[in-house]
């Protein structure tokens, strides 16, 4: 299930090996900013780097991303991204560093969240909550031809404005860090953007980590040239306001965790190839999940290209809808049902922070 894009095969390379990396231990679940049971208070640190990575301004207007996007028939043709490979033994390689930083989401968290506890096979999610408004689908183009989709999330930020996805949804993987034009969110999304309970927005700026851009190549025939990049595959999205409004006063904003313990997962997404059509949004969990050689998390679960981008959160909470959002769908394995992610970490604070203030 190889994506193409301007006829080049486009393949990610995957390895479920182990990379250790703080995936187990007391989960973090406080929202007055007191110390938690896992010994942590929320706290965003001050930016490290000047350098965080690509940090670009879309040159279409809000207004052009909106009328590029106003034909119904270009939303229902969008096509997920895919990026697979059979094992050639790449080595694990190191994920993200944790920094022991979160923000709880904009809504009131649960001490003690209900999880879904292990769903392998892809379920409908059920949108309680924060969940029926923060998660959605990411519509895009490389080229002005071939029109894409991913999933992404609205997490709390300072700004109001910020939505997190995968970089190679983002940025091309041919070593040019070409980046994405067009992009809207909709939050809530169902039936191909038919559906906008929370609206349509704009991104009007994008930050992507210089290693994604620099080690996630592919060769022309769409394999692996470089690694190491693929542990950085995430990034964030700064949005419009609308009438005065940001996209998270009017849908709300999942909690974001830079490098925590986790001791549960819960994957949403809006896969569209296979048994998936895209039109709905699909969760799957787990709490055996184990750690992959991009340094972050794997686990079980059968959803398909669409879901590129999608949240997995830690602490997820099915009544309230809230979470912490510890990484996003990056790529699958060949020939298991397996996805995985890799952990957000320094690195992707770095771009956070430096987003949220510009």
């Amino acid at each position: 299930m190889p994506h193409t894009r301007n006829g080049i095969r486009r393949v990610g390379a995957i390895l479920a090996t182990a990379a250790a990396l703080l995936m187990s231990g007391c989960a973090v679940t406080d929202v007055q900013g007191e110390t938690s049971a896992g010994g942590y208070a929320p706290y965003l640190p001050e930016v490290r780097s000047d350098d965080a990575g690509l940090r670009e301004d879309f040159e279409a207007t809000p207004q052009e991303s909106h009328d590029f996007w106003s034909d119904p028939e270009k939303l229902e043709d969008a096509e997920g991204m895919e990026f697979q490979s059979p094992d050639n033994s790449l080595p694990p390689g190191p994920g993200d560093p944790a920094t022991g930083a979160y923000l709880p989401a904009s809504a009131t968290m649960p001490s003690d969240p209900t999880g879904y506890g292990t769903v392998a096979t892809a379920e409908v999610f059920d949108r309680n909550g924060l969940g029926a408004s923060t998660f959605g689908r990411l519509y895009f183009t490389f080229d002005g031809q071939m029109l894409n989709v991913c999933s992404a999330t609205i997490v709390n930020s300072d700004s109001g404005s910020i939505v997190v996805t995968a970089a190679h949804c983002v940025v091309t993987t041919d070593g040019t860090g070409t980046v994405a034009q067009s992009v809207i969110f909709v939050p809530g999304d169902r039936n191909d953007a038919q559906e906008q309970p929370h609206g349509m927005w704009a991104a009007t700026s994008v930050s992507v980590p210089q290693q994604f851009v620099d080690g996630a190549i592919t060769d022309d025939q769409g394999y692996l040239q470089s690694d190491e990049g693929w542990n950085y595959d995430f990034a964030f999205l700064k949005m419009e306001e609308k009438d005065g409004q940001t996209i998270q006063e009017v849908a709300g904003a999942q909690g974001i965790a830079f490098g925590v313990p986790v001791d549960t997962l819960t994957q949403i997404g809006y896969p569209s190839a296979g048994e998936f059509d895209g039109r709905e949004e699909y969760m799957c969990a787990s709490t055996s999940f184990t750690s992959n050689w991009q340094g972050g998390y794997t686990h079980d679960c059968n959803m398909t290209q669409g879901a590129s981008g999608g949240g997995w959160l830690s602490d997820y909470d099915q009544e309230t809808g809230t979470g912490y959002v510890v990484g996003v769908t990056s790529t699958i394995s060949t020939g298991i049902p397996d996805t995985n992610s890799p952990v957000l970490g320094q690195t992707a604070l770095n771009l956070y922070n430096e987003l949220d203030g510009a």
